[in-house]
């Protein structure tokens, strides 16, 4: 019963979206109709992201709808950093760390094995933000580095924990492909080692608040809610 009630709350949402998009001054719809159905900042995508997770019923689902969501937030920061969005592109990154961070809590607390998509996209989304950090500001490089270390070290410890069946040497390996995308010049791995550095606890300029649980994203602020 408590479903069905809040997937009527969901339908009567989206009959108020659709009204008011209809209804508005031209002007407010003079935006690009791939970012209404692709942006995560986008209304429409922030409504079916909600409905995406509402009807995952199995950890797997919401793992892969996890990685899913947190990949829209990455291609949209390269985008932005590719025209200077400095603030956006971080506040970006800062919800795709937020977004896999809540993605390897579900892997752990469930004790099931890291999906071989996690893995291999975790590594392909580091060598595009090493990517990314060239259109950035180096004043931002230690920013967008925590929130690697953070990413790639929560599949390293999903990978080495005991409880979820899998063997050790798989995190060794993971942890060897990231350093294989990585810029010589990064600080994530201590030297030698496959070891991350822990660290800071510096914050994105216009400020990243997470509330553990939504899938909004605001300029200027994280707010993920799954």
């Amino acid at each position: 019963m408590r479903k069905f009630y809040q997937l009527l709350k969901f339908s009567i949402f989206i009959i108020f979206v659709i009204f008011v998009i209809i209804f508005s001054p031209r002007q407010t719809l003079a935006f690009s109709l791939n970012d209404i159905f692709s942006s995560p900042d986008s209304l429409i995508v922030r409504i079916q992201e909600r409905i995406e997770y509402f009807f995952a019923f199995s950890t797997e689902q919401k793992v892969i709808i996890l990685e899913k969501q947190a990949e829209r937030r990455l291609t949209q920061a390269e985008k932005l950093a590719k025209i200077n969005g400095v603030d956006q592109t971080l506040s970006l990154i800062k919800s795709y760390e937020t977004l896999k961070k809540t993605q390897g809590d579900l892997i752990k607390a469930a004790s099931i094995t890291v999906p071989a998509e996690v893995k291999e996209q975790t590594v392909q989304q580091q060598a595009r933000i090493e990517n990314m950090k060239e259109d950035l500001p180096e004043s931002t490089k230690e920013i967008v580095e925590n929130s690697q270390k953070t990413v790639i070290k929560t599949v390293i410890d999903n990978l080495q924990d005991e409880n979820s069946g899998t063997i050790e040497n798989e995190a060794t390996e993971f942890a060897e492909e990231v350093k294989n995308v990585l810029d010589p010049g990064s600080n994530i791995f201590a030297p030698g080692t496959n070891e991350v550095i822990p660290g800071t606890l510096e914050v994105a300029p216009g400020g990243s608040e997470i509330a553990p649980g939504s899938l909004e994203v605001a300029p200027g602020g994280t707010n993920v809610k799954p």
